[in-house]
């Protein structure tokens, strides 16, 4: 009985997950006459600004082409 119970609460769970979104924007890179700004870490970071990773806090350094 605890396993069918498990099972079905996991089957809940795994029908109410959202898939995850898409970024429908056009890449930043792509941008002309832009600097672009990038974690050292987390090179998927791209920014137009200095300023910090949004996933680790590091500051965002200016890409090179």
């Amino acid at each position: 009985m605890k396993k069918i119970m498990i099972v079905c609460i996991m089957a809940a769970f795994a029908a109410c997950k959202q898939p995850a979104q898409k970024q429908d924007k056009t890449p930043i890179e792509n941008s002309a006459d832009k600097t672009v700004y990038t974690c050292p870490m987390h090179p998927e970071v791209a920014e137009l600004k200095p300023g910090t990773c949004p996933k680790c806090g590091m500051d965002l350094v200016a890409k090179e082409d």
